[in-house]
């Protein structure tokens, strides 16, 4: 057999990384590494690796002589939507090479998402019920979560180690590297010191939002949709939705439910728990709203709990939340205005948004189920990024499926790389 050889990009600010690389090597596989930054190196210690420290212009090409002169057979990274890992997938993709992309759990909580190719759009996942019906035959039932402790305080800290070397250093070490994120890192840190000197203020007006948006209407059934908010620069937005721009997605949607909801429905907006505050979506969403004439049937909430709001509601409206699945989970119809891996026919509404506000349609039980079996058997293992028992479940079962020789997903599932249709695209942004 020919040996296989695995390239690491970059992966979570965490040692999962280095201890996935520690317990694939134990099963015959040699593991290389390319880092980007300095934040790379510090949860890389003390193994090596090779640093790419020129323009983006030039990755393509080094990473092309890199998988030649190494002899590169599979490739595993955090996602696929920073430029560089896009590049990688595309280029891993054409050479023959078993891509490999990690991300946190499609299914929530405690679980780990382990994908060829790509997420999303690029996922081989299928959408056609009848082809989910046969991954799922023979699975098992999906046993509920709760099995690792979580602590921000951790993921906090891990952010921090990850950044402040390269706020210091980096314009020394790696002068062309640009961070994956939408802002700078001390900026965005500036936004959490002040999101957590207002945190009182924030919870008084997350309840009065909430209270607000769940006041029966009198003598009226009018609907109660739920849109949870994801953060502005994640790529599943930037890459993986109509305009790419989570500020006009959220403008649109309430143009939307101000022309076609009927009276007396509500909108609220949760704030996605680790948004930085900068996006001021409280103000943001209330201009909107005023503009549209909605102000008194639009809510804000930076606060409460997820799922007895989703519990509440009418229905909820997603980009490509892994809330939309706990939406399903629970019973609630769902549209997806993305690309999601659960905007199936038969689990989300298929039709405009603008009929969805007035006759949303719960999704299939029967269906979720075998969804749910079909994905926990392709494309999730056990296990997380953060957390000492987490990282240690997600580290066995991930380095289990790296290993395995057959895809779990053929390649006849495999999904063009071009640029993806998004069906809500021109209903949203018409004049575009």
């Amino acid at each position: 057999m020919t040996p296989r050889i695995f390239l690491f990009l970059q992966g979570p600010a965490s040692p999962f990384l280095r201890l996935l690389a520690e317990a694939i090597e134990k099963q015959g596989a040699s593991v290389r590494k390319i880092s980007f930054c300095l934040g790379d190196v510090v949860f890389w210690w003390p193994r090596e690796s090779d640093f790419f420290r020129g323009p983006e212009n030039e990755w393509p090409v080094y990473l092309n002589c890199y998988i030649r002169d190494h002899n590169v057979t599979d490739i595993v990274m955090l996602g696929d939507g920073r430029a560089a890992h896009a590049v990688a997938a595309e280029t891993g993709i054409r050479e023959g090479l078993r891509v490999h992309v990690l991300e946190h759990g499609y299914l929530r909580p405690d679980w780990l998402t382990i994908e060829p190719d790509g997420m999303s759009a690029h996922s081989r996942f299928p959408h056609e019920p009848g082809e989910i019906e046969a991954l799922a035959a023979r699975e098992p039932a999906i046993s509920s979560g709760g099995l690792y402790r979580s602590s921000f305080l951790t993921y906090a800290l891990y952010d921090l180690a990850f950044h402040i070397p390269n706020v210091l250093l980096g314009w020394l070490v790696h002068p062309n590297y640009r961070t994956h994120g939408p802002v700078h890192p001390v900026i965005e840190y500036g936004g959490w010191i002040l999101k957590a000197l207002t945190g009182r203020k924030r919870r008084r007006a997350a309840e009065k939002a909430i209270a607000a948006f769940l006041t029966p209407e009198t003598g009226g059934n009018a609907g109660l949709f739920l849109f949870p908010l994801q953060l502005p620069g994640d790529y599943q937005i930037r890459r993986q939705a109509p305009g790419g721009d989570l500020f006009r997605l959220v403008d649109a949607t309430i143009a939307s439910f101000a022309r076609s909801a009927p009276a007396g429905s509500r909108l609220l907006f949760k704030v996605h728990p680790i948004d930085n505050g900068l996006s001021g979506w409280p103000d943001r969403i209330g201009r909107t709203a005023q503009r549209h004439g909605a102000a008194a049937r639009v809510f804000v909430a930076d606060g409460g709990d997820t799922n007895m709001l989703i519990e509440k509601s009418t229905g909820v409206v997603t980009i490509n939340s892994t809330v939309g699945l706990t939406a399903l989970s629970a019973g609630k119809p769902v549209i997806a205005l993305g690309s999601a891996i659960y905007d199936v026919p038969g689990l989300t509404f298929q039709d405009s948004l603008a009929a969805f506000w007035q006759r949303p349609s719960p999704p299939d039980p029967d269906l979720l189920d075998v969804f749910n079996r079909a994905l926990a058997a392709t494309t999730q293992v056990r296990g997380g990024f953060i957390g000492r028992e987490a990282i240690r479940a997600g580290v066995d079962n991930v380095a289990g499926r790296l290993m395995e020789t057959e895809d779990r997903l053929p390649l006849a599932f495999r999904k063009p790389r071009d640029a993806a249709f998004f069906r809500y695209e021109s209903e949203l942004f018409p004049s575009s």
